[in-house]
């Protein structure tokens, strides 16, 4: 038996009974955190992040029936996400003023340090994930998805390549310049 984290809808007949609205409410509470922290992760900016996840729920509801089981509910859910922060890149008018104002969240780099760390020790922990992440902004589009939801979202590697729509090479080998690009920026800034 699994928990509401844990439980994925996988029959059709578990996704007809989610096309009601309780049922639906129910699909939203479990999955919503996730949704919204992967695009606010692509997008980096909290309002469209909001709207992204809306429009990703809506979209899921109104393209339920046609979901035929062949993956896990929350995969397709996030791929759902993914082409809807394709398209708002895509779209994007705004991306000067964006980097102009310097939007960033400084909470993502407070779970890093260990609870115990010293002052020194959590600013150090701080500075380098700020750097990695500002890296990771440079990386091609398609790069920036991969190694994000491989290490913030700690997703497998089959589980990429199915959120992106694409085979699991392909990941691999985005993965794998991703990292390059990364360990070339860092040590470029004297990390390591």
């Amino acid at each position: 038996m699994g928990t509401a984290l844990t439980t994925a809808l996988r029959a059709p007949a578990q996704t007809a009974a989610a096309a009601t609205a309780e049922g639906f409410g129910e699909l939203v509470r479990q999955h919503q955190r996730r949704v919204y922290r992967v695009i606010s992760l692509l997008v980096k900016d909290e309002d469209a992040a909001d709207t992204l996840t809306q429009e990703c729920f809506l979209r899921a509801y109104q393209n339920l029936p046609a979901f035929r089981g062949e993956c896990r509910l929350e995969t397709w859910l996030l791929r759902i996400a993914v082409n809807l922060v394709r398209d708002h890149v895509k779209n994007r008018r705004a991306s000067f003023w964006k980097r102009l104002v310097g939007l960033d969240d400084a909470d993502q780099a407070s779970p890093i340090a260990a609870p115990h760390a010293s002052p020194e020790r959590e600013l150090l922990a701080r500075a380098e994930v700020k750097a990695v992440l500002a890296s990771v902004e440079s990386l091609a589009p398609q790069q920036r998805a991969v190694f994000l939801l491989r290490f913030v979202e700690e997703m497998s590697l089959a589980e990429i390549a199915e959120v992106l729509g694409v085979r699991v090479g392909s990941v691999k080998a985005h993965l794998f310049r991703a990292l390059g690009s990364v360990r070339q920026m860092m040590k470029e800034q004297q990390w390591r």
